[in-house]
């Protein structure tokens, strides 16, 4: 009996740690969003694009 309490909690401190550490992990891996500055200054050094109509409007 004692054997299987301490299975089941060092199972459930070994879950709890994974889940609050795997975020974290990934978190610092994840690369970062871009602001709405930076979307901008990208969008403005792309050259015009011609516009084509997706329907011939039939």
């Amino acid at each position: 009996m004692e054997i299987i309490v301490a299975a089941t909690t060092v199972a459930l401190v070994l879950v709890f740690l994974a889940a609050h550490t795997l975020p974290e992990a990934e978190r610092t891996h994840r690369p970062k969003r871009p602001t709405v500055a930076d979307v901008q200054t990208r969008l403005a050094a792309e050259p015009p694009r011609p516009y084509v109509p997706i329907s011939r409007g039939w």
